[in-house]
């Protein structure tokens, strides 16, 4: 098996994906503005046990941030490279 790609193409794969985690994140942002105004209204024992779920929920959206923005950034070191060595190659044949 085989894989064709091009520095564009790369690039434009990893501005898809910043722009997925733009909308992700803004979804997020929202959906934590809607929770956060129902939260508001829980006492005791329920309140803790949803700060508890909030925070883990805070946690995996920040890990879902993280691997999208390490995602998006080595698809853009990987098309750095792949030009540094396209160069290379082509300034090698040229000598």
């Amino acid at each position: 098996m085989s894989f064709k790609t091009d520095i564009q193409t790369m690039n434009n794969a990893a501005s898809n994906v910043d722009r997925v985690n733009e909308d992700v994140q803004g979804e997020l942002r929202r959906l934590q503005g809607v929770v956060d105004d129902v939260a508001a209204s829980w006492k005791g024992d329920a309140q803790h046990s949803f700060a508890g779920l909030m925070q883990r929920w805070n946690d995996d959206a920040r890990q879902l941030r993280e691997a999208l923005n390490s995602i998006a950034e080595n698809l853009r070191a990987n098309a750095a490279g792949f030009d540094e060595t396209e160069t290379e190659n082509a300034s090698a044949f040229n000598s």
